[in-house]
């Protein structure tokens, strides 16, 4: 019996060493900051967004140029109306052919509408940048639009013309070859899964 009870001695006495030098795990890492949701409040109030409003009617063409920008970046309302605007009405030639490159990467119908009107003005090289853009954005659509400009006085904007159709064609043939190699795929799967069976 006294042998029992120091064998249960050392077996509580062991247990509590283990306890007090086992390793410890590590603490778990912390959580993460939650996500930002919101975006950032605009620098500039409401009262102070309709000066650049006005700056973008300012004479000089950079005081223009950098004011809708900026409206652009602050994605104020008024921002588009104003640039779909100076790419057709602005006096500068330099101003609405930046307002196209600014305009291209955006890809809707009335960005696209507005180019498309954009190639009926006077400057030959707005002409130009208009079908480019159109080149880029890709829509089929604008074919017969473009088609209209091989009737040009410019050489330069029916030689664009033309490079534009035929990068749409191409474009048109890629999208073709990729849905036939698709079909094809997904044939050649469902005739192997159907032996499968």
């Amino acid at each position: 019996m006294k042998f029992v009870l120091m064998f249960l001695v050392f077996v509580v006495a062991g247990y509590f060493a283990w306890q007090q030098f086992k390793p410890k795990p590590p603490p778990p890492p912390p959580p993460p900051p939650p996500p930002i949701l919101s975006e950032p409040a605009p620098l500039i109030d409401p009262a102070e967004q309709a000066k650049i409003i006005k700056s973008t009617q300012d004479q000089d063409p950079g005081v223009r140029w950098e004011a809708v920008v900026l409206l652009d970046k602050m994605k104020s309302p008024q921002a588009l109306p104003i640039i779909y605007d100076m790419m057709h009405k602005d006096s500068e030639t330099s101003i609405r052919l930046q307002a196209i490159v600014l305009m291209e990467p955006r890809r809707s119908d009335q960005t696209t509408q507005s180019i498309v009107e954009a190639l009926k003005d006077q400057e030959p090289e707005v002409r130009v940048r208009a079908l480019q853009a159109l080149d880029q954005i890709g829509n089929y659509a604008t074919a017969p639009n473009i088609m209209e400009m091989l009737k040009d006085q410019e050489e330069n904007v029916r030689i664009q013309a033309l490079k534009t159709l035929n990068s749409l064609q191409d474009k048109r043939a890629a999208e073709i070859k990729a849905a036939q190699e698709k079909a094809a795929a997904d044939a050649a799967a469902a005739a192997a899964a159907a032996r499968k069976k």
